[in-house]
């Protein structure tokens, strides 16, 4: 693998823009050289783009700015704003790349120098490959699409106007631009009105494609680097002859980086300075556009608004990548989000870099709102229940009333108990996070594969939250989604169906303000409720996660020790404090989820069984949501179980790793001491309910098995 090979989206970028590609010494030279007609579009382009930002401010001179009614001028003066953002922004990348092409070559003629080669073990090559590859695909193709977009959208607005014979044609541009001939009625001016736009675009989007691909590809490189530096310098051993020698060229490498580092910056300061603030400026102008303008226009607008947003972030993320190593923090990014979106107390550690978020007046009421409402609703679902009338004809009915009463009322009190303990223990959980961040100081050695873990973390914890808030919006919506449907079928009677079925101490039944007032009671709850089961569950993955890190990370020490050497010893001593340390950490955060495991697995049992039955006797969307809850109860206890057998898993790794290191070739101490510790995991870790059953995809599946067993027992009543 070379430099040349991460080149590949910004070829394309090049060739969209009609540049010659980026060479320097070393790279295979492009078999079709720069021909002639590339220059003249690249020409036509930029001469384009300069007209275009002189033709906006004329548009608006000569008619915006003339609007008498106030939201038409606030209208226009925010249009103008955000399309002349949009060009000049583009024309300042056009300007930034042409101007420094030689630098940039000559910057990537030094990286291609000291990439690394694929015997270095110090490089993460193929690592920061990929990662970077990922993000210049997906700008690649979000400005391919924003290009088509933004460029057919008025040849199809058109078509549109001239299918339907009530409309007349409105001759809209991308842009309100200011033209020398006349666009509007004139089909031939509008097209060349059009044509100039596109040609522009086309070089614009290329260039700035080529810039977010530049800026994404320097940034991983100098990470690439730090990273290798990093490594090398963890592995340095000082009692070794040469060891200053290596220092001292590991001084001179990284002294090198830093100059590539300050050249980066020059390069693109220009381009860096203009993004933020024509960004800034663009994003609040298209925001204001949107709400103003018609759908179309908006809708233009939207577009434009994204792909500022993605430009601004790549950028910033990008030198936030370069700036800062991988911290505890970084775990714990959907966990601040649920707390957010719940107004819960967040929690905070020393080591923790963001500081301590204080809540107002506003989001302490929006909390407590919403923790009074969830601690109701298990009395409102008893209550309920107690209400039900048995004395009905269809007993089948009456057990599936119960049936949905009770698996709701398993939802609120797992989110209770969640809840207090989130509460009662936060202090708990606080000292528990500054052991793990102590111990998070030695993932930087290169033994551990902390970014392996943290992207199957994340990408996990990101999939639970998008089903989750997808279950959200639909379980609060559908109240009144079918009220809406009874009163647009002209039924003679409403149905007042409010989320769950639970009782309040006002009518709900036949009145409006009382339904309404039900409804908004159970999303405030539903939001606390789904947060704080969030929470708990993100947080048993996260001390899951971080064990899996240290464990695997000792088992890979643990199989690098050469009982040769004469420090073996002390080195293996080392990892046995260190491997009792962890498993003190885990029975630690055993200790304080096993009422959560033992509550979850029982409640789920016996709601899972009474979410199925209750599906099998309502109606479809009645069935969808109880759907919804059966499947949301059963991911929150498959994501605890995985978490279990995980740590199984990843902790066995101890005794084969200590069985296959050399020890034959140790003296009898380092023997003995090598016996202690695998007479110590002879046994994986693993955590329990109370000591009764293990947190693993086994109990896991016994659960379903019995849920189900139960299930068949109650639907054969029918």
């Amino acid at each position: 693998m070379q430099l040349h090979d991460h080149m590949k989206y910004i070829d394309f970028g090049c060739w969209m823009a009609c540049i010659p590609r980026y060479q320097w010494k070393g790279r295979p030279t492009e078999r079709q050289l720069y021909a002639s007609e590339q220059w003249i579009v690249f020409l036509l382009g930029s001469i384009c783009q300069i007209y275009q930002i002189a033709g906006v401010l004329i548009y608006w001179y000569c008619n915006g700015r003339l609007a008498t009614d106030t939201g038409t001028f606030v209208a226009q003066l925010s249009e103008m704003c955000s399309s002349f953002c949009l060009t000049f922004v583009g024309f300042c990348n056009v300007y930034a790349i042409s101007i420094n092409r030689n630098q940039i070559e000559t910057l990537l003629e030094e990286l291609h120098q000291i990439y690394p080669r694929c015997t270095k073990s110090h490089y993460r090559c193929q690592h920061y490959f990929d990662m970077a590859m990922r993000i210049m695909r997906i700008e690649f193709l979000f400005y391919m699409v924003f290009y088509v977009y933004y460029n057919s959208a008025p040849v199809l607005l058109l078509l549109w106007e001239h299918l339907h014979e009530g409309y007349d044609l409105s001759f809209k541009t991308q842009t309100n631009t200011w033209f020398p001939w006349k666009v509007q009625g004139s089909a031939l001016g509008f097209g060349m009105a059009v044509l100039s736009i596109t040609v522009g675009s086309f070089v614009g989007v290329g260039f700035s494609i080529v810039t977010q691909n530049l800026v994404c590809l320097l940034s991983f490189q100098l990470k690439l680097h730090y990273d290798g530096i990093s490594s090398q310098l963890e592995s340095l051993d000082c009692r070794r002859p040469g060891a200053h020698k290596k220092l001292r060229i590991l001084i001179a490498y990284h002294c090198r980086i830093l100059q590539l580092g300050d050249q980066v910056n020059d390069i693109l300061n220009f381009v860096f300075g203009s993004s933020l603030v024509g960004a800034t400026i663009a994003i609040c102008m298209s925001s204001v556009s949107i709400l103003l303008l018609d759908f179309a226009s908006a809708f233009k607008y939207v577009s434009s608004l994204v792909a500022f947003v993605l430009y601004n972030f790549v950028i910033c993320y990008m030198g936030t990548e370069v700036t800062l190593a991988m911290q505890l923090e970084d775990f714990m990014r959907y966990q601040d989000l649920v707390c957010q979106a719940a107004q819960l107390p967040r929690y905070t550690w020393n080591g923790r870099r963001s500081l301590e978020v204080k809540r107002n007046l506003a989001k302490r009421i929006i909390f407590w709102l919403g923790a009074i409402n969830l601690i109701y609703h298990n009395i409102g679902c008893v209550m309920y229940g107690y209400f039900v009338d048995g004395r009905t004809e269809d007993p089948i009915g009456y057990l599936a009333e119960l049936a949905s009463v009770a698996s709701m009322l398993g939802f609120t009190i797992v989110g209770t108990l969640n809840l207090w303990k989130m509460l009662s223990l936060k202090t708990h959980f606080e000292n528990l996070l500054n052991e793990f961040e102590e111990v998070f100081q030695l993932t930087k050695h290169r033994a551990y594969r902390t970014q392996h873990y943290q992207e199957e973390y994340t990408r996990h914890l990101r999939n639970t939250l998008i089903f989750h808030t997808s279950a959200i919006a639909y379980y609060n919506s559908l109240p009144i989604l079918l009220m809406i449907r009874e009163h647009l079928s002209n039924s003679q009677q409403l149905g007042y169906r409010i989320q769950s079925s639970t009782w309040y101490p006002w009518r709900v039944q036949g009145s409006i303000p009382g339904f309404f007032a039900a409804v908004v009671c159970q999303i405030f709850s539903c939001q606390t409720n789904m947060c704080v089961n969030m929470f708990i569950q993100f947080l048993i993955n996260f001390f899951g996660i971080q064990l899996e890190i240290h464990f695997d990370g000792l088992a890979r020490q643990l199989e690098t020790i050469d009982a040769r050497n004469p420090h073996a010893k002390d080195q293996l001593k080392y990892l046995i404090v260190y491997h009792t340390k962890l498993l003190n950490l885990a029975d630690r955060v055993n200790r304080s989820f096993n009422l959560t495991f033992l509550i979850s697995l029982s409640v789920s049992m016996i709601s899972t069984c009474f979410l199925a039955f209750s599906m099998t006797m309502f109606d479809f969307g009645t069935s969808l949501k109880h759907l919804l809850g059966l499947l949301l109860f059963i991911t929150y206890n498959f994501s605890m179980c995985r978490s279990g057998t995980h740590l199984i898993l990843t902790s066995g790794k101890v005794l084969p790793a200590a069985f296959y290191n050399n020890w034959y070739e140790g003296d009898l101490a380092y023997r003995r001491m090598l016996l202690i510790l695998m007479m110590r995991a002879t046994k994986p870790y693993m955590w329990r309910t109370y000591k009764l059953a293990p947190v693993s995809i086994t109990t896991y599946m016994a659960t379903l098995k019995f849920s189900y067993q139960m299930f068949t027992c109650v639907r054969s009543l029918k």
